[in-house]
C-alpha cells in the first residue's frame, strides 16, 4: 500500500471522508478538516508512519505534497545511523566478588 493510500485511509476512517474526494491534488484546507483536526492528523502520521515529524509544525498544500513529505521522511529517518545500544559490564555471578587480583 502506497504512502498515499494510507495516509487517504487515514482521512478515511478517523474523519469519515469520502474516498471519491481524495486525490494527491486535493487541497487538504478543502477536505472540512479544522487545525485541531490537523494537528491530530500528524499524530496519526507519526504513528502509522512510525516516524518522527519536525516540532516546529507542518502545513501541507496537498495530499499528495503530504505523501510525498512522509516518504522523504521515513527515507531519511531509516537512512539516519541509530545511536549505539548503552553498553553494559558483564554482570557477575551472585556471590562474586571482585578481588582485584
Amino acid at each position: 500500500m502506497s504512502t498515499l493510500e494510507r495516509l487517504s485511509r487515514i482521512l478515511e476512517q478517523r474523519y469519515k471522508l469520502d474516498p471519491a474526494r481524495l486525490s494527491p491534488e486535493q487541497p487538504l484546507g478543502s477536505l472540512g478538516i479544522d487545525s485541531l483536526g490537523m494537528v491530530e492528523m500528524l499524530f496519526f502520521i507519526e504513528e502509522e508512519f512510525s516516524v518522527q515529524l519536525p516540532s516546529e509544525g507542518i502545513a501541507f498544500g496537498t495530499l499528495g505534497e503530504a505523501a510525498a513529505y512522509v516518504d522523504e521522511l521515513i527515507a531519511t529517518q531509516t537512512a539516519a545511523p541509530q545511536p549505539p545500544a548503552e553498553q553494559h559490564a558483564p554482570a557477575q555471578p551472585a556471590g562474586a566478588t571482585d578481588t582485584g587480583a
